[in-house]
């Protein structure tokens, strides 16, 4: 994940301060706070894991590491984290007010350097709707709505909110941010409890016999018991006391219909449909609007020399209209995007609907409509940046359970849009995962899974927490990182802090790395550092490595 700073045209020069107000410029002061236990006296975190194993209970802190798993009737037991950051809101130092619009949360989980700590993915996060302690267990503290005992802290029992973040593939040592920015939100303004978190694997009613519809690949991540506190869970918020108008559009929401929702589907090379007349009675819960359905990443088999695919390339195009106006419930024209996502639902019908991810959202660069054949997006067939289909990816989300909530942020589509841009909405398409992912769709028959805008208006600079070119996730771009970006040259290695690598998506460490770090030097999570050290400039050798490696050419990269 890298610094950014949203509507780039109204950059201020300010200085973030952890806890404190940043602007030095008269617009919208954004605030950053961190929470962590041994930073700046703060030890409100309390974490548990609670298992279906009942001698498997543990309390954090008295663990270095420890694993979170699904349940496989194998032997895999449903083992669950339950975390609390306490006394976040309030009007003491270093706290965030009541009431504050919260612009960007993230929960920071350090994968252990133990022997098979690392996991494909996906592992959720929910709020929790109930309180929990040193002695809450799997059975005796949740009950279930179906006819299992329990199945711990689970959203369809009423014990905790739908999924809104998440972790996909994660290796030994990677560092995962899930986006709890709504949960943190619910806390603020009062709407939720602040009983906490929990990160599950999630599971399926029909087949959790199977231990199917989750991953039973455990994670080990760092505890609260971890002796250098920088590598403890961490939660990372950013927010605001200004004034900031919330405005959200969905199918059934306020009489709001102005969306259209289409998917695009290689193997028929055309457009499936408009979900609304769905021609495919097996697709649909009443013969013409589309309930739940399936997007799909491209792959290839090993003898598709032909261009056969195992795996079709399936993705959905969004357009909501009659976002801007002066009409109630519609976003001013006249106020910048302070924030903007497009909230798509996972599925729950199917044992399959999960995905690790990633996925990302894009702005549409060409006009479409129900009839627009795949074959006419462009020269190549399907999305491409570089055939003017669409934008660089806004952003993107991995560890998707089931039900899960996937928050991406269009903050720049819909600013562009509110500043005369043409509107053609927003592609979601797999993001180089050949994993099938199910999603509700506008037709659905939950309503509130149904896709949604969710629009936050007001002159605010947005910055999400987070350091480009901090490799070692330390708070601060220095030599270190450099001896990380040096240390792992030309390999296939997840750098913190590079933007599209952090969480585990790994990409090869090159040129465009040693850039960032550069651009950065110097800089820390508190405001700019006192740096003596010269930038070193990499050596002949490792110059003539980037060379070879045909890796000199700053890439231009998806940032998440």
């Amino acid at each position: 994940m890298r610094l950014r700073i949203a509507q780039m045209s109204r950059i201020a020069c300010a200085t973030l301060l952890a806890g404190g107000a940043l602007s030095s410029t008269g617009l919208a002061q954004v605030s950053t706070a961190n929470f962590q236990n041994g930073l700046n006296g703060y030890n409100g975190n309390f974490v548990r894991r609670i298992s279906s194993q009942s001698d498997q209970d543990i309390n954090g802190i008295d663990y270095t590491y420890f694993y979170v798993d699904g349940y496989n009737a194998a032997g895999s037991d449903d083992q669950q984290a339950l975390l609390r950051f306490d006394n976040i809101i309030g009007n003491g130092a270093g706290q965030i007010p009541a009431g504050a619009t919260i612009l960007d949360a993230r929960l920071r989980l350090v994968t252990s350097l133990t022997g098979n700590a690392d996991s494909p993915g996906p592992f959720g996060v929910s709020g929790l709707l109930q309180p929990f302690d040193e002695n809450t267990t799997y059975f005796g503290s949740f009950s279930s709505t179906t006819d299992y005992t329990s199945r711990g802290a689970w959203w369809q029992d009423g014990s905790a909110t739908r999924p809104v973040g998440g972790y996909g593939a994660l290796l030994e040592g990677n560092v995962g941010r899930a986006d709890i920015t709504s949960v943190v939100q619910g806390w603020s303004d009062g709407s939720l409890n602040n009983n906490g978190l929990v990160v599950q694997a999630g599971m399926n009613d029909a087949l959790v016999e199977d231990g199917a519809g989750h991953t039973t690949n455990g994670w080990a991540f760092r505890s609260t018991g971890f002796p250098f506190s920088d590598s403890r869970p961490k939660l990372e918020i950013s927010y605001t006391t200004e004034s900031v108008e919330v405005n959200t559009f969905q199918r059934g929401l306020n009489g709001y219909s102005s969306d259209t929702m289409a998917l695009v589907h290689s193997g028929d090379n055309a457009l499936i449909a408009d979900t609304d007349n769905v021609e495919e009675p097996e697709m649909t819960t009443d013969g013409s609007l589309l309930d739940q359905t399936f997007l799909d990443g491209v792959f290839f088999g090993e003898t598709g020399v032909d261009g056969t695919t195992s795996s079709p390339d399936l993705f959905s195009l969004i357009k909501f209209d009659d976002v801007f106006g002066t009409n109630t419930g519609q976003a001013p024209s006249d106020v910048p995007i302070a924030k903007a996502w497009v909230v798509l639902t996972t599925g729950d019908t199917s044992g399959a609907a999960q995905s690790q991810g990633p996925w990302s959202a894009y702005t549409m660069l060409r006009d479409w409509d129900t009839t627009t054949l795949h074959s006419e997006l462009g020269s190549v067939n399907g999305l491409q940046e570089g055939d003017g289909d669409i934008s660089a990816a806004l952003s993107s989300v991995e560890g998707l359970i089931r039900g899960s909530e996937a928050w991406f942020d269009v903050t720049d589509y819909l600013e562009g849009v509110r500043n005369g841009a043409d509107d053609y909405g927003i592609a979601i398409t797999a993001d180089g995962t050949a994993d099938g992912w199910q999603i509700h769709a506008n037709g659905s028959t939950t309503a509130e899974a149904r896709p949604r805008l969710v629009v936050y208006s007001g002159d605010v600079n947005v910055v999400v927490p987070g350091l480009s070119g901090d490799f070692n996730d330390d708070g601060t771009v220095d030599l270190a990182d450099y001896t990380v970006w040096r240390n792992n040259l030309g390999s296939d290695f997840a750098l913190n802090g590079n933007g599209d690598e952090t969480g585990g998506s790994a990409n090869v460490v090159d040129a465009a790395d040693y850039a960032l770090w550069k651009a950065n030097f110097g800089q820390s999570s508190g405001g700019p550092a006192f740096v003596q050290s010269a930038v070193p400039e990499p050596s002949s050798i490792l110059l003539g490595l980037l060379s070879v490696l045909g890796l000199t050419q700053v890439r231009r990269r998806v940032r998440k």
